[in-house]
């Protein structure tokens, strides 16, 4: 059995009590492909990113067994952008930016690959 995980592959720039971050690898879809590749090894991704979105990160999801033939990955374009600051409790933050980019227009395309 497969999971198919569907959301944002993105950067992020978070605040905290204890630090800061200025362009990290984050989104939904990357973390749930990291924690799942604990427990499956039939990842399949379906997202899109700008062409500024690091080849090795891509490669990180790989080496996890996340299938990216799902990734679109638009020539010209910026990755999502999420920038937030985090109170104290570390419960609740603040959006300080979001930069939709190719998550804007994204389209998702289901792979023949993935039906099977």
């Amino acid at each position: 059995m497969s999971i198919l995980i569907v959301g944002t592959v993105a950067f992020d720039a978070i605040e905290t009590p204890f630090g800061k971050t200025d362009k990290i690898v984050g989104g939904a879809a990357t973390y749930i492909s990291l924690a799942a590749s604990f427990f499956s090894n039939k990842l399949r991704l379906v997202s899109v990113v700008g062409d500024d979105f690091p080849k090795e990160s891509i490669q990180m999801l790989k080496d996890h067994k996340v299938d990216t033939e799902g990734l679109q990955i638009k020539e010209g374009e910026k990755t999502f952008f999420w920038s937030g600051k985090y109170h104290n409790d570390m419960n609740s933050r603040d959006t300080v930016d979001t930069q939709l980019n190719v998550l804007e227009t994204f389209d998702p395309i289901l792979p023949e690959s993935f039906t099977r």
